[in-house]
């Protein structure tokens, strides 16, 4: 599989979970759901992330956003650390 099926993929995960999270009262665990797109951010090269992080960086505020009163505070924090990591921040 090529780089860019697997960078297709994280995509549209990362946005299905943004908009899965748009004005919702409530949510079904998600853990694996960003488990995922933790793990599969991580197996992208550098040179892709660099090129996404800018992007991604919006897509991850929205989502935190959209989820601040459905999102149990673990896959908050999980959220806020991928998008310190986005922002280049260890």
């Amino acid at each position: 599989m090529s780089e860019y099926n697997e960078f297709f993929k994280f995509a549209a995960k990362v946005g299905a979970l943004e908009g899965y999270l748009f004005k919702r009262d409530r949510v079904e665990p998600l853990a694996n759901w960003i488990g995922n797109i933790e793990g599969m951010y991580q197996s992208l090269s550098p040179a892709v992330r660099k090129e996404i992080n800018f992007e991604l960086e919006g897509v991850l505020q929205r989502t935190l956003e959209y989820g601040d009163r459905v999102l149990a505070p673990e896959m908050k924090d999980r959220l806020n650390r991928l998008l310190a990591e986005v922002r280049g921040v260890k």
